[in-house]
Formats: structure tokens, sequence, C-alpha cells
């Protein structure tokens, strides 16, 4: 499931003074952002990162595919 990115949404649970952190992932070309779904999993990300990796085989441009962790920071939406 994809969802959208939610600034005041906390991602941080505290269980018996252990901190976890809910990894969030998002697809990029080249660095940046192909759309502004944010996934809760790896699997998830699958299906579009397949989809770029397609279209990227039929025209290839030079550009590189990747599923990485979501950085708010690095990866926000304009």
């Amino acid at each position: 499931m994809s969802k959208r990115t939610n600034k005041k949404e906390n991602s941080v649970s505290v269980d018996n003074n252990v901190t976890t952190e809910q990894k969030y992932y998002v697809v990029t070309r080249s660095g940046l952002r192909v759309s502004e779904l944010v996934y809760t999993n790896k699997n998830d990300a699958k299906t579009e990162f397949d989809h770029w990796t397609g279209i990227l085989k039929k025209w290839p441009d030079g550009t590189k595919i990747e599923l990485v962790e979501y950085n708010e920071t690095k990866h926000k939406v304009s």
C-alpha cells in the first residue's frame, strides 16, 4: 500500500525504552522522486520500480532507477 506523506505523522514508537522507527521507501530516478507516493515497505514499492525500469529499458536515457529509504529533507515534493 502506498500513502501520501503527512508531516504531522509521527513515525517513532517507544516501547519499554526501545525506540523503533518506521522506515518508508520511495522510487527515484537519478536521485529525484518519480512520484509523490511513499511506501511502507519495499515490496509495495516494487510495482512502481518495475514500471519505471520497463520504461528505461524501452527508452534508455542514461538515468538510474533506485528504490531508496525515504528522507524528508532529500525527497520532499515541491
